[in-house]
Parts: C-alpha cells; sequence; structure tokens
C-alpha cells in the first residue's frame, strides 16, 4: 500500500498535540524528582513518574524520523542534522552544567555545608564526560551534575546512530532499528537491575528502545486507518487514562511494556482527529510543550537549593522530604516552587535555547543552488 501523499512541508509540520503532552510529561518528572511532603507524594502516578521520560525517546524518534529520514542523503547531511541537533540540547545543557559548577564553587569558597566540593556525582572530571555528553554511558556508576541530563546522552547517541542507519541502509534502516530496539528493550529486561528506572548504566538500551520504535512507528503512522469525530475522542480518553493506569500501578519488570503503551498514544494522538487532541492544541499547553526541555533541565538545580537551603532552615525534619507539618502548607509550597521552576525555565528558554537554536539554524541552512 503506497503512503498517502503529504504536503511539501510534511518533513516541517509540528505535531503539537505531542509537544502539548511533552510538557505534561516534564510536569510530572519534575513531580517526581519534587522533594516535599505533598498530598500527591506518594500517588503512584509521581512515584513512577521516571516512566514518563520513555515518552521523551519514543516521540523524540518519531519527530526525527518525520523530518529527517527523507533529507539524509549525503554525510554532509548527516554532519548538519547532527550540528543541528546539539545545537538545540548543549547550549542550555552547558548553561545548567555551569550553574552547578558554580554552586560547587561556592561551596568550595565559603563551606556553606559539610559537603566535599568536587566530590563522588560532582568530581572534575565528570564535568568533561557532561561536556562531551558520554557521561550516561557508565562511565561513573553514577549520575553527575546536572543528574536529568543523561537523557540527553543516550539521545544523541540514537541520533548518531540513526543518522549512519539512514546513510547506509536508505530502505530498509527502521526494521535494522526495530532489530535494535528489541535488543534494547531485551537488554533493559534482563541485565537492568531496576528494569526501567535505569539511567547510568543501561541508559543506552533504555533510549534506543523507545527511539527506534517511534522511528518504525513514523513510517506506519499514515497507513493505519484512523478513527475520527466521537470515535477518535473515545480512543484519545481511553488512551490516556490507560497511560495513568499502567504508570499508577506498574512495578517490576511489566514497566518495560511502558515504551509500547507510549508508542499506541504516539500514533493516537499525531493524527489529531480527537476532542482531547483539540485541547491539547490550545496555546497554553503548545507553549508548555516548548518550554519542557527547559522545565526538565532546570528543575534539579532549583530542587538540589531548595534542599541546601532547607536543611539550614529545619524544613526536613525526616531527612529526605521538606515538610512543614500540614501537607496543605507542603502543597503550597510545591506549587510555589514549580511556578518558580517554571519563571527560571522561561528566562532560560528565551535568553539562551531559543536564540542559541536561531544561531544554529542560520549556520546550517542549505545554501541555495
Amino acid at each position: 500500500m503506497n503512503t498517502p501523499a503529504q504536503p511539501a512541508n510534511a518533513a516541517h509540520h509540528r505535531f503539537e498535540a505531542l509537544d502539548s503532552l511533552r510538557g505534561v510529561c516534564a510536569i510530572l518528572v519534575v513531580m517526581f524528582h519534587m522533594p516535599v511532603a505533598s498530598h500527591w507524594r506518594d500517588w503512584g502516578l509521581i512515584q513512577h513518574g521516571y516512566l514518563f521520560v520513555d515518552y521523551f525517546f519514543v516521540l523524540s524518534g518519531f519527530v526525527i524520523a518525520h523530518a529527517y529520514a527523507a533529507r539524509l542523503k549525503t554525510t554532509r547531511d548527516a554532519g548538519r542534522f547532527m550540528v543541528r541537533r546539539l545545537g538545540r540540547v548543549w547550549p542550555l545543557h552547558v548553561l545548567m552544567l555551569a550553574a552547578f559548577i558554580g554552586l560547587e564553587l561556592l561551596r568550595l569558597w565559603t563551606h556553606f555545608d559539610s559537603v566535599t566540593p568536587f566530590a563522588r556525582d560532582r568530581s572534575v572530571e565528570s564535568i568533561f564526560t557532561n561536556l562531551l555528553l558520554i557521561q550516561a554511558y557508565n562511565l561513573h556508576g553514577f549520575l553527575t551534575w546536572n543528574g536529568p541530563a543523561w537523557t540527553l546522552s543516550v539521545e544523541v547517541g540514537c541520533y548518531v546512530v540513526f543518522a549512519a542507519l539512514v546513510l547506509l541502509l536508505p530502505r530498509g534502516w527502521r526494521w535494522v532499528g526495530a532489530v535494535l530496539a528489541v535488543i534494547g528493550g531485551v537488554m533493559v529486561l534482563t541485565l537492568a537491575p531496576r528494569w526501567m528506572n535505569t539511567t547510568h548504566d543501561l541508559a543506552f538500551p533504555r533510549a534506543v528502545y523507545g527511539f527506534f520504535l517511534g522511528c518504525l512507528l513514523q513510517g506506519a503512522w499514515t497507513r493505519i486507518p484512523r478513527l475520527k469525530g466521537e470515535a477518535a475522542t473515545a480512543l484519545e480518553i481511553a488512551t490516556v487514562l490507560a497511560v495513568c493506569a499502567f504508570i499508577g500501578f506498574a512495578t517490576g519488570p511489566v514497566t518495560v511494556l511502558v515504551t509500547l503503551l507510549f508508542v499506541f498514544a504516539v500514533w493516537v494522538f499525531a493524527g489529531e482527529e480527537g476532542a482531547l487532541s483539540h485541547l491539547l492544541d490550545a496555546k497554553p499547553l503548545v507553549t508548555l510543550g516548548r518550554w519542557s526541555f527547559a522545565i526538565y533541565m532546570v528543575h534539579m538545580f532549583v530542587l538540589v537549593v531548595m534542599l541546601i537551603i532547607g536543611r539550614k532552615l529545619d524544613w526536613l525534619p525526616g531527612g529526605r522530604r521538606i515538610d512543614f507539618g500540614s501537607p496543605w502548607l507542603n502543597d503550597l509550597f510545591a506549587i510555589a516552587l514549580f511556578g518558580l521552576i517554571v519563571v527560571l525555565a522561561v528566562l532560560a528558554h528565551r535568553l539562551v535555547e531559543a536564540p542559541a537554536q536561531r544561531l544554529i539554524d542560520r549556520w546550517t541552512k542549505p545554501k541555495a543552488a
């Protein structure tokens, strides 16, 4: 069956409902990391919020294949692709790494706490692995500096494999990618001590599993008949409920199935046929999606600083979570803390992320014949 004809600018199409969902997933990851004894802290959906990271991998594979699979013809194209992708993640990554290093220098100069500066996960050598985005390949035995940046490290690795496969196997690269995805999933299932809650050790197989299933989906999603109207709306609602229920209750090896669930969710919402998709197309949610990378990158620094302040002010009676003795007061504090994260993320997006993207895009724009 032939793929339906698409507009000439199809490669530049922005899947806004999927982007909005990325923003929602970023919020849930922040809530998973937030050390505040709020009402929602012990909900299964939040306790297992690390699984929402796998939506990022599936979505990335889907949109990268959509935008670039037909455009990588030469090694120059591949080089331009890698520069553009690095230009979208590296500047903000370096900004936050610099922020963490600045905090460590302040610790060294002022001794504001008893933590040894530039030790273990804040070692000098790990600065260089972070700059090279290779920190998530089990070089240190634990996460380093801005912990969530492990996803950038392995996603860049997926970009390299993607570009190589498209150049070497322009007709069959998706099927090789699918084999790699299966291998990645099996490795996580059989080798990862905590299955999908794996980061520095088996992070790359986890990312390959989601990324290349996303690529495989992109090659087939227009060929699969789609529901319309109320049926599409019902499917979208059922999909969201299924994702929430699965993540809320899944533990152990069964968590490996979450990637397949996200593949289905991306297919459902990519067509934007139902009322829920139309809701996700609303400007505030789309804007949240565009801020999501900055929110994801900034949040851990804010939480680390807040924990340092909390220990100084005796806000952590149990030693692990900020607790003012009232869950309602804790809720208000968590909301305010999230608001601070968003404000700083918007500043980072507008002052660093977006300008860097525009600059890299100008540098790498193919010259007119």
